[in-house]
């Protein structure tokens, strides 16, 4: 009977040791933070210096913590898709969603917020009030990205007829060539890549409407499959936060709004 009293007792002890052990790993500061970057220029992008105003935001949040970042960069359906599994530590430039939320801790705060329109062919007439509107024609999406949650249930209903495509630029040249009548986009991120990715006689051929149908407030987010999370959630908070204190943040949101 000692005897099993005996095993028993190391077994709990043993037991203790690696819960306190993944309690340790779970509240483990962070050190270096691996995050997987999509284009999505002038926001984010790998040729610019410090790969484009978010990008530069969410570093040097982290560097205030003491935090190093490495920066992947991959194409945007990989970097969400690369999160959400536990690839990458962190992403950022994404909405919350009822999916996302399950796999992902949001930053407290959000870092930028998107203009989302639609681009059209210039020359149409593609007036819309509600979103149900737009049932009549064919809309061109891009793999992995979320376009508001009442969009989301309009084509879930059948009310919205989509078409994928493997990115933004392939988006714009469907539309070009008259497969797709409408694809929702940033307003800033529309013009950059009219302007920079299409051919000068294509880019005569669109028109980015003025009119927003979703204003997207937009986070740096951890995968909940890392163990220490929300230590490195904390860490990003912490340092943005130190951002704002300083006004540093200011001189970088400027970038934004160029």
């Amino acid at each position: 009977m000692l005897a099993f009293m005996r095993f028993r007792t190391v077994q709990i002890l043993g037991l203790l040791v690696l819960l306190s052990a993944a309690c340790a790993a779970a509240a483990a500061p962070a050190d270096n933070v691996r995050i997987g970057v999509g284009e999505y220029p002038p926001f984010k992008l790998e040729s610019e210096p410090g790969g484009g105003p978010l990008t530069e935001i969410v570093v040097e949040a982290f560097k205030a913590s003491g935090v190093r970042s490495a920066i992947e960069w991959v194409p945007n359906n990989r970097a969400i898709a690369g999160v959400m599994s536990g690839r990458y530590d962190g992403s950022f430039g994404w909405a919350r969603s009822a999916e996302r939320e399950e796999a992902l801790l949001f930053s407290s705060k959000p870092i930028h917020t998107y203009r989302m329109v639609f681009v059209q062919r210039a020359g149409e007439v593609r007036d819309w009030t509600n979103l149900s509107d737009l049932g009549q024609w064919r809309i061109g999406v891009t793999r992995g990205n979320f376009y508001s949650q009442p969009f989301a249930d309009l084509q879930a209903q059948g009310v919205l007829a989509v078409d994928e495509a493997a990115d933004d630029v392939n988006n714009l040249r469907k539309l070009v060539f008259k497969r797709i009548d409408v694809f929702p986009l940033e307003e800033s991120v529309a013009r950059y890549l009219i302007a920079t990715k299409l051919e000068a006689d294509e880019g005569l051929q669109l028109a980015v409407q003025n009119k927003a149908f979703w204003m997207v407030p937009i986070h740096f987010v951890v995968s909940k499959k890392v163990a220490n999370a929300q230590a490195i959630m904390d860490a990003f908070d912490a340092g943005y936060r130190e951002l704002q204190r300083s006004k540093r943040l200011e001189v970088l949101e400027r970038k934004l709004r160029k």
